[in-house]
């Protein structure tokens, strides 16, 4: 069983974080929550990750803010009535202290971002009725006090929304979606407003192949990780008007794959296989083998879900066909959610679909051992689908264990398709609910819940 010591140390390097900027992250938390700083230092991160030492509640409470993960223990046996220390924490509170954090690791670019990012603090809190709070707490406020935060007048703006674009890429694997949404709805409204301002041909084209790159993006974080499909169908379209208007052939069509899976959820798969030829002719127009091999693994996993098990396995082959010609396209920076790695889970979960368990206890294990640990979603998703291909064979206690993994991940980096996945195994495991294994599995994804 993971001890808390061994799981504080296991969250801080999922986010490849050292024990300083664990110690620096919780010092700005604490001032944002209260106007403190607290004397936290990377010798006393590295006694509570030793077990050395345990962190007090306040830190306890710090924790669980910054790596979105309540780690804490519960409360001893012979305490039964203890209450926790201090009020209860504001869900504002822990936005804002969420996000303040966030922009702090995106750096100085973000400081364009934080007028915008006070109007959502504003829109949610007014949302929970508790705007009164929102105008209360002074030290969240100052963070968007910084000068040089007027869009208009902010130099090297375009070079700015650049580096954030990509800031955001690497924040997914391993953020929260329900944080990450706030700036990149911040960017997007930034990069209207700037738009509108754009006076050459040049700054307008940038502007937009900016703005296409980061509502892929959110439609990814409102389809995949959050289960909205509607939110995701108008960022995805806002994608594809900006990366038709910029002439950017990659990101069209990278948006029109990705539309595909909305439809698709639906049980629509004429109109979702649509999309992906609609993606695939603008690929046409600027070839990019590894683009082409995504198209087909998402036909793959579509095919699959409709009962297709036959063409699943064709397009797999395609997909396959296309990843192992030679890289003549630059790297894309957004491009970062296909690999081999991936391209071999896309397989696996086609295999299972089509009831090839072997090869498919195969194919996963070494997408498994492929995948970077930061890769917390994906690794989620692969390790469910090995869940289901364990219990496929019989082995209920070793597909509970991984799928126990797969909650625990889920905990830190929420991900719908990794839920919808879990819940499918779940009830596949009904003839055992009753087993030591399958309680144990519950009570991990009643804890997530």
């Amino acid at each position: 069983m993971t001890t808390n010591a061994e799981r504080i140390r296991s969250l801080r390097e999922r986010r490849g974080w050292t024990q300083l900027e664990v110690a620096q992250h919780l010092d700005r938390l604490a001032w944002t929550q209260s106007g403190k700083h607290v004397g936290v230092n990377a010798d006393m991160v590295a006694k509570w990750e030793r077990g050395v030492k345990a962190p007090s509640r306040r830190y306890q409470d710090l924790l669980a803010c910054l790596f979105d993960d309540d780690h804490r223990n519960p409360p001893a046996t012979s305490e039964p009535n203890r209450q926790p220390e201090g009020p209860e924490t504001d869900p504002i509170d822990v936005l804002v202290a969420r996000t303040g954090l966030l922009l702090d690791q995106l750096g100085r670019d973000a400081l364009i971002l934080r007028p915008r990012v006070l109007e959502v603090w504003g829109a949610e809190a007014l949302r929970r009725r508790s705007l009164l709070k929102l105008v209360t707490l002074a030290p969240a406020l100052a963070l968007v006090s910084h000068g040089g935060t007027d869009a208009s007048s902010h130099t090297g703006t375009a070079a700015s929304l650049a580096n954030l674009a990509d800031g955001y890429q690497r924040l997914y694997h391993i953020t929260a979606p329900t944080l990450l949404i706030t700036p990149v709805v911040a960017h997007l409204d930034v990069t209207r407003e700037l738009l509108r301002e754009a006076r050459t041909a040049c700054l307008r084209r940038a502007l937009l192949k900016n703005q296409a790159q980061v509502a892929l993006l959110a439609g990814r974080i409102s389809f995949f990780d959050l289960n909205d499909a509607i939110a995701a169908r108008g960022y995805y379209a806002l994608a594809i008007e900006s990366a038709i208007e910029a002439g950017a052939h990659h990101l069209t069509s990278a948006a029109l794959g990705h539309t595909a899976f909305i439809p698709a959820a639906e049980k629509r798969i004429t109109s979702a296989v649509q999309y992906l030829d609609q993606a695939n002719t603008v690929l046409g127009r600027d070839p990019h083998h590894r683009l082409v091999s995504w198209l087909a693994a998402v036909g793959s996993e579509i095919t699959a879900n409709a009962g297709s098990a036959r063409e699943s396995l064709d397009y797999i082959d395609r997909a396959r066909t296309a990843f192992s010609r030679p890289r003549l396209a630059p790297e894309l920076p957004w491009f970062d959610f296909f690999d081999e790695s991936r391209l071999n889970g896309f397989a696996g979960y086609a295999s299972l679909r089509a009831d090839r368990h072997d090869e498919a206890l195969a194919l996963l294990s070494v997408t498994l051992s492929n995948l970077p640990d930061q890769a917390v979603k994906q690794r989620a998703v692969v390790l469910a689908d090995l869940a289901t291909a364990h219990l496929s064979q019989g082995n209920v206690d070793q597909a509970c264990a991984i799928a126990i993994d797969a909650v625990d991940r889920l905990r830190q980096a929420g991900y719908a398709t990794g839920v919808d996945r879990l819940r499918a195994l779940r009830s596949h495991l009904a003839p055992w609910a009753t087993s030591t294994a399958v309680r144990d599995l519950d009570q991990h994804l009643a804890l997530a819940a």
